[in-house]
């Protein structure tokens, strides 16, 4: 005989749990804090944040199928309280499934992260979409805290924060005659700058047209629109250049560009108020103000949708000197467009377009295309591919092998073909001082575009790979997910090399997207199995060292490098627990020597002086420096090199109020 139905004024559990609860799947009391919140002194933490009632009734085929019991939405399971403790694996024992394991596809989209609402800097929510490396941090977080419990990776009260950088206001009120007055010397060494950061992404400028300008005494003879476009290569280079050009030129002369790139915009926009635009969201990609990047992009497309820039009608003769660079300058606007808004998993605003772009580079001829230009088709191509993977596989949730493999042989037709500038640059590149080679970063950046894109596209696979349990997924879904893993590595060791030779600046507002991806894709690896190859775990360390050169001049490479340090504090601590358990249960510990800190002044230190063996003498790993970015604490490379961890009870969970961590 059937239960009788309770009422809902005698139901005894809370109606929503607490955020801590739900991803530790504890009896929540539903009050703010909760009475659990309390008990473990993190009751500050404590925050209920409703979830949609369509997430209440997804069925077992629609959720997150996993050994190490990670539902898809945590809060399905912590609303159910103790009952399900029984089930969660004990704390430190890795219950992932063994390497050869499959990828059980009956889910439909199991495999993709969720999309996400973040809150900006004025408290305002925010679209993240689920192709976005913050959506997959959010789901890698619930994966570490269901293995190993909570910690500084998996909970913080500001998760849901995105990280943008305010408008300085040493800036914002700043009279125009205190821009400084650069000479000719100073400006062509900005404008090096801005060319090598901007290579293979945008390319707005003629032929030495840049040169010309910054030649004449402070821009006479030209509108207000051009000014700023000019004013923008400037505040680009100084903001890559060094972090005091950066604030001291960068800063000041944005400002200008975009009180000049303001003035009667909107009346009569022309070619300069595009290029401006799309520089200026270039610019504050760099300065960690992702949401205002994207505003500006916006703009930028109206202005080329008003201009003709999408259609074939308004290129007459493209071997002309004016005709070229309108075409430039909206391959460049979609470069940009398409790959910022793939980042964040937002719909690109030039996507959407009937663009005849592709009928008019495919009419090109080979006299017409210089290195420069073939770089940026090149671009374009790879872009327009990543657009589509996170239309396919994320937004319409089409993940199936066939489709997959579908996309790969789209991306691999694209290597085929690419031009004789990107398959021969790298042989020309000395051993070190050459980061004005020309054509050498843009190569760099054209490589990284690739190897992103095959890691967007099979990441799904390799998630469901590391998370679900044996299926008869085949030999296929095995080598789709070793490509994911493949591409990734192949992507931080490019950025490493580049940072070995000494091509990087200190500030690139792409390549630390691109970077962070891959080092979230290998740290999730390397936690979910015991062992896992040598050449992931130095690539998860080379991604480290690259965001932290990065980081002395971008707050969000820092904060991206802060990430994966803590991440890989969670691997050390998972590690640790798996070895102190033991493998066998025949066989235990029985007696064991009081833990020391104390080194032998015989015995030298075996962190200091550690290189990266990708590097060998070049680059000093984060050892050196004393470890963590955020707190000071050491962060070894590898677990064999981790110290003791002090357990569960040690951790002062009241600290965790300060700590600075956000999306």
């Amino acid at each position: 005989m059937p239960r009788p139905r309770v009422a809902p004024s005698q139901r005894r559990r809370a109606a929503e749990a607490c955020s801590f609860c739900r991803e530790t799947k504890k009896k929540c009391s539903g009050t703010a804090p909760c009475s659990y919140c309390l008990h473990r002194g993190i009751g500050s933490q404590c925050i209920i944040t409703p979830r949609p009632r369509g997430s209440r009734s997804r069925t077992p085929t629609d959720s997150f199928t996993t050994t190490a019991s990670v539902p898809a939405d945590p809060r399905t399971d912590a609303e159910c309280g103790s009952s399900e403790e029984a089930k969660r694996p004990e704390s430190g024992a890795s219950s992932f499934p063994s390497s050869d394991s499959r990828l059980s596809l009956g889910g439909g989209d199991s495999a993709n992260p969720h999309p996400r609402m973040l809150l900006n800097s004025r408290g305002e929510r925010v679209y993240i979409g689920g192709a976005a490396s913050l959506s997959f941090l959010q789901l890698v977080r619930s994966i570490v805290a269901d293995q190993i419990g909570p910690s500084q990776f998996s909970h913080n009260d500001q998760s849901e924060t995105m990280l943008e950088k305010d408008s300085p206001r040493s800036a914002r009120h700043m009279p125009v005659s205190r821009i400084a007055d650069l000479d000719v010397e100073t400006r062509l060494v900005y404008s090096q700058c801005f060319h090598a950061v901007t290579e293979g992404f945008i390319d707005v400028f003629g032929t030495s047209e840049v040169e010309k300008h910054l030649v004449l005494p402070n821009g006479k003879a030209c509108s207000p629109q051009k000014r700023a476009a000019f004013g923008m290569v400037i505040a680009i280079g100084a903001q890559c250049k060094s972090a005091s050009s950066a604030q001291y030129v960068g800063e000041r002369y944005f400002k200008q560009a975009q009180s000049d790139a303001f003035t009667g915009m909107l009346e009569d926009p022309d070619i300069d108020v595009v290029r401006t635009f799309v520089l200026m969201a270039f610019y504050l990609l760099g300065e960690c103000r992702r949401n205002a990047a994207f505003m500006y992009l916006g703009i930028a497309t109206r202005a080329a949708v008003a201009l003709g820039l999408h259609s074939r009608e308004s290129y007459q003769d493209l071997s002309d000197s004016k005709e070229n660079p309108r075409l430039r300058v909206w391959i460049s606007l979609r470069i940009v467009d398409m790959l910022v808004n793939s980042i964040l998993g937002r719909p690109a605003a030039t996507a959407g377009l009937n663009s005849d772009v592709d009928t008019i580079i495919e009419g090109l001829s080979q006299a017409e295309k210089s290195d420069e230009l073939a770089r940026l088709i090149a671009s374009h191509q790879i872009v327009s591919i990543i657009n589509g993977v996170v239309d396919t596989v994320y937004d319409r949730k089409e993940v199936s092998t066939p489709v997959v493999e579908s996309l790969l042989k789209e991306i691999e037709a694209w290597s085929q073909n690419l031009p004789s500038c990107l398959q021969s640059a790298g042989k020309g590149v000395p051993n070190s001082g050459a980061k004005h080679t020309k054509g050498a970063i843009g190569c760099v950046h054209v490589s990284c575009l690739y190897y992103f894109a095959i890691t967007l596209v099979t990441r799904p696979i390799l998630i469901s790979t590391l998370t679900a349990p044996p299926a008869s997924g085949g030999l296929a879904q095995t080598q789709l997910a070793s490509a994911c893993l493949d591409a990734a590595v192949y992507l931080v060791q490019t950025c490493v090399d580049a940072r070995r030779v000494d091509l990087l600046f200190g500030n690139m507002c792409i390549m630390k997207a691109l970077v962070f991806a891959a080092g979230l894709v290998l740290g999730f690896e390397i936690f979910a199995k015991r062992s896992v190859e040598y050449h992931v775990e130095t690539a998860f360390t080379g991604a480290r060292d690259v965001l932290k050169f990065l980081a002395t001049q971008s707050p969000q490479a820092g904060h991206y490098y802060e990430i994966l340090t803590l991440l890989a504090n969670a691997i050390a601590k998972q590690r640790q627990s798996v070895a102190a358990t033991g493998r066998s249960r025949y066989v235990s510990r029985i007696f064991t020597l009081p833990e020391t800190n104390e080194t032998s002044s015989e015995e030298p230190n075996e962190d200091q002086g550690r290189f990266t063996p990708m590097l060998a003498n070049l680059m000093p790993t984060l050892m050196e420096d004393g470890g963590n970015w955020a707190n000071g604490s050491q962060t070894p490379a590898d677990a064999g090199q981790q110290e003791a961890f002090l357990g569960w009870d040690s951790l002062d969970i009241s600290q965790w109020d300060s700590f600075p961590f956000v999306a």
